[in-house]
């Protein structure tokens, strides 16, 4: 997990040589070096950080055992980690951002499960509530606020490694999740970031949208075409 707060980047447990790490370790960019910060109360990987209220929220992912639903917070003036409400479902391979004053948990695997309820954190109130479910089950995915809005990419949709190029956002004054544009490609356990004022954006743009989308038609078109006992898997024979 990864958090900017205070000018710091923030690198939070994972995994290290098959070994689940509750360690923190921050960096500073002015000085190009990195220092370790106290230990999160749990060794974590998989799960999502984000920053609200001038601190640094870790939640859920699994510790090399069991999938989690923990919930921790981290305050740069204590330098110390203290447990929150944990959320509702256990998650892995999820999306956590902050918005208007809440921490939302979006997406996962639990397990057994895809089809994991939305819900948002109120700190406050120290609870968590749930909100409508995102118009699509997905894990492995990313999600970032642009324009006061949350917009999740990517991922996977189901247990069979079904690639998502969906993206959809969040309205929150409607209360409801709604589809915009796919992206250009499928894309499965992405990084997104949101970069303001960039001045030549079209220079990031892909170069070659219809031709993508021709193709994508094409391919659509003759799946459709094939007889279905040719795209079934041959069976072995001994």
């Amino acid at each position: 997990m990864v958090a900017f707060l205070r000018g710091f980047v923030y690198a939070m447990g994972g995994c290290s040589g098959g070994w689940v790490q509750r360690t923190v370790e921050r960096y500073n960019c002015e000085k190009n070096s990195w220092w370790w910060i106290a230990a999160m109360n749990c060794a974590r990987t998989r799960g999502d950080a984000a920053v609200l209220n001038d601190k640094i929220y870790v939640a859920g992912g699994n510790n090399g055992q069991n999938y989690l639903n923990s919930v921790e917070v981290y305050d740069p003036d204590t330098n110390q980690w203290t447990f929150v409400a944990p959320m509702h479902s256990q998650r892995t391979a999820f999306s956590c951002v902050a918005l208007h004053g809440c921490l939302y948990a979006l997406g996962g695997f639990n397990g057994s499960s895809f089809s994991l309820s939305t819900e948002k954190y109120d700190p406050a109130e120290d609870t968590w509530t749930e909100i409508p479910a995102m118009n699509i089950y997905s894990y492995y995915f990313h999600a970032e606020v642009i324009d006061d809005t949350i917009f999740v990419m990517g991922g996977n949709f189901d247990a069979y490694a079904h690639l998502s190029w969906n993206v959809s956002y969040f309205d929150n004054k409607e209360n409801q999740w709604c589809k915009v544009t796919n992206m250009n490609v499928c894309r499965y356990a992405l990084s997104i970031c949101v970069i303001k004022n960039l001045p030549n954006a079209s220079d990031y743009a892909y170069k070659h949208t219809d031709k993508l989308i021709e193709e994508k038609r094409k391919n659509k078109w003759l799946i459709w075409r094939t007889p279905v006992r040719s795209r079934l898997p041959r069976r072995r024979t001994h």
